[in-house]
Order: C-alpha cells, then structure tokens, then sequence
C-alpha cells in the first residue's frame, strides 16, 4: 500500500522543473497577446487609412504659398467635421468629377459674395484676409513675398501692385461685378495664389456631396528637381 507526502518537501529537481514549465507557459501567453494587439494595431491602421485618410500630391501652384508644388498631403476625409469659411478642402471637380482639386473655402451656402479688385465681400462686408504682393514669378514653385497689406486669420496672395482699386471687378464671371448668391449646400471656393487659379470665380460653387475632405499635414514635400524640403515636412496644416 502506498503512502501519502504528508508535508514532506519535494525534490529540488522537480520544482525546478515545475517553475520552468511555469515560465515558458508564461512567455508564450505574453508573445500570443503581444502578437494579438499587433495585429489589432495593424488592422486598425489599415482600416483607418482605408477609411479616413487618403494620401495626395499637389502638382500646381494654385495655393501657393500655403501649399506648394510637391508638397505630399494626409487628407481626412469622411468623417472631417463641418465646413467653414477659411477652411481648406479637397474636393472633386464640379466639371470633372474624377480629378480632385483643393481650394480654400471663401463664401457659405445662401450667403452673397462680391470681389472687387483684390478685396473680397460677404453680404456686403469686407471679408478680413490677409493679403501678401509676391513677384509674379508662377513657374517659381514658392512666390517671393514682397508687402501685406489688412489682416486676417489666413493668407492670399497678389502680384504686386502700388494700389487696391475697388472698381476693379475682378476676375472671373461668379461675384464679378455684382453679388453673387451661393446656393443652398454649396460653397465658394478660391486658391490661395489668387491671380493664378481657377476656381469658383470661373466655373461655380461646390456642392457638399463633391467634397471628398480636408488636408491635415504635410507628411513629405520635394521639390521638381527632387530636393527634399525638410522644413516643410509633417507642417500641420492649418483652416483659417
């Protein structure tokens, strides 16, 4: 008949060996976890980029010099938030509706909107921007800044002149001349480079359905003879 450990240790070998076993158990729980939440990580990444972010390149001077040829932007798109005025959105052309365009947001829907010379009106009111005279070098991919002249929560640009003349009507046919009413869910948009861009000066407003999102930063920026510009690189992009 065989007898009972009443109390008696066990031997040195076997606890060193249970402990080992308990070790190993314990290392490979916490690779399999370190392996789960990776592949969490890596699935939610993947799913967010797929669903809320969209990488682009600027090719054109049209925002310059906020946004510049070769600048590598993160669009949000989705779920960005609301649109307001000083607002920079990505959006797809109202004339072609397979090319994205960005533009900053200037007018809102059911609002007027007048331009005179290098002023901007809002249901009559002067619109406060802050506007920079550059040389009008446009194969130039930064504009060089020569004089501001008002104040405002962003920048636009104009080739130098000695003088704001309000009879100027503008350029462009919407807002030319006399107020022009923006429709209902639609916005005014220009380029920030305004003497070189076309936008809803020439061809209309935005509808909401054609927004497809809002840049967020610069992640890479190079110039056309592919010198990196690391001044540039991760530069938040900021809304008016």
């Amino acid at each position: 008949m065989s007898s009972l450990n009443l109390g008696r240790p066990l031997p040195l070998t076997v606890l060193t060996f249970n402990k080992a076993i308990i070790l190993r158990t314990g290392i490979k729980r916490i690779l399999k976890l370190t392996l789960l939440l990776s592949a969490l990580g890596v699935g939610f990444a993947v799913f967010y980029y797929l669903f809320f972010l969209h990488l682009v390149r600027v090719p054109t001077s049209a925002m310059a010099n906020t946004i510049v040829p070769g600048d590598h932007l993160v669009v949000q798109k989705r779920a960005f938030g609301e649109i307001n005025r000083g607002d920079i959105i990505v959006f797809k052309y109202p004339k072609d509706t397979s090319v994205l365009y960005i533009k900053r947001v200037i007018g809102l829907p059911r609002e007027t909107i007048e331009i005179r010379g290098k002023l901007v009106y809002i249901n009559g009111k002067e619109l406060s921007e802050e506007r920079v005279m550059i040389v009008p070098d446009y194969e130039a991919e930064v504009l060089e800044e020569l004089s501001t002249e008002g104040s405002g929560p962003y920048r636009v640009y104009y080739s130098f002149s000695d003088h704001t003349d309000e009879s100027d009507p503008g350029y462009g046919t919407f807002g030319k001349g006399a107020p022009f009413q923006i429709p209902d869910n639609e916005y005014f948009v220009m380029g920030d480079s305004r003497d070189n861009t076309v936008d809803s000066r020439v061809w209309g407003t935005v509808p909401r359905n054609l927004v497809f999102g809002k840049p967020t930063l610069i992640y890479f920026s190079s110039t056309r003879d592919d010198e990196i510009r690391w001044a540039r690189i991760f530069k938040k992009i900021k809304a008016g």
